[in-house]
């Protein structure tokens, strides 16, 4: 009886030693993504989908024909579809510091931000053709970008065209055409003036530039966590369903600023006395992949 239980010993661990082995892939696909967080009081303020996609390399360890164990490295555009609806304010920084109110400012932005996703996940396979796998990722930002437009009530509209990286160094483009805009305002003495700004908004237009020297509105490092399931059209290729939940705040608490109002001393000047009041709240990121890849 102790022979025939150390042979069935020594066979499981042949079996379990001969299974083990590492698989290497690709995969890539679509994103549909958008971003939480509370809406601003006093205004309608939204986040909804947008898409991008991603393309990534992944190793894998298999202990068995059951569990297995990998990471990899992938590029990913995530984002979201950005609206603003209500009353909000207009600091011509390069004209005077005026401060223009309107009770009907509208934004609309398509933010799209690049990262590279590294995650670690666990992976079960219960049946031959499907895949379960769950674990966390880290992201690394490396091209946030957004593009919309804002009304400002019957003043003027803008383009916002922003990539929060480059134009902190605010540097002059010989080939950007960049049309003034001329609006009309009314002084501390009723007379109507003349300020202006640009046709073409950048990332940081509303802020000076000692707010942003040192720092971007998104932060580089995001983390999550994320489940999917694959399923296996043949022993190499599948298509695949991945969900990332994220957990890090992506944007930055000392330039996410209010859009409804700051602290001001009640002149119609954004000077030393006034301030912007900064909202210290959570916005994360939450992504669905559709992929199709190929192990080996």
């Amino acid at each position: 009886m102790k022979d025939i239980i150390l042979v069935f010993v020594a066979v499981l661990i042949t079996n379990f030693s001969f299974s083990q082995e590492y698989h290497f892939g690709i995969r890539g696909g679509m994103n549909f993504s958008t971003i939480k967080g509370p809406s601003e009081p006093g205004a309608e303020e939204k986040y909804s989908f947008t898409n991008g996609f991603h393309f990534g390399l992944e190793a894998l360890y298999s202990f068995n024909d059951y569990i297995s164990i990998g990471s990899g490295i992938t590029y990913s555009q995530t984002g979201a579809k950005y609206s603003f609806r209500g009353p909000s304010y207009y600091i011509f920084f390069d004209d005077g510091n005026y401060v223009l109110r309107n009770n009907d400012v509208k934004i609309d932005l398509e933010i799209i931000n690049s990262y590279i996703i590294i995650p670690l996940n666990i992976y079960a396979r219960p049946f031959k053709k499907i895949e379960l796998k769950f674990g966390g990722y880290a992201g690394f930002l490396i091209n946030p970008t957004a593009s919309g437009k804002l009304r400002f009530g019957n003043k003027f509209n803008q383009i916002l065209r922003y990539n929060y990286y480059s134009d902190k160094k605010n540097y002059y483009n010989p080939y950007e055409i960049n049309t003034k805009l001329r609006i009309k305002v009314v002084d501390e003495e009723g007379n109507e003036i003349i300020k202006t700004t640009n046709k073409v908004a950048k990332a940081y237009y509303q802020y000076p530039p000692e707010d942003y020297k040192d720092e971007t509105f998104y932060n580089v490092l995001d983390y999550g966590v994320n489940a999917g399931v694959n399923y296996y059209v043949n022993s190499s290729l599948f298509l695949g369903v991945n969900m990332q939940y994220g957990l890090a705040d992506i944007t930055n608490d000392k330039l996410d600023r209010s859009l409804v109002n700051f602290a001001d001393d009640g002149d119609l000047y954004f000077d030393d006395d006034d301030h912007y009041i900064y909202r210290h709240d959570k916005d994360t990121n939450f992504n669905i992949q559709v992929s199709i890849g190929f192990r080996f």
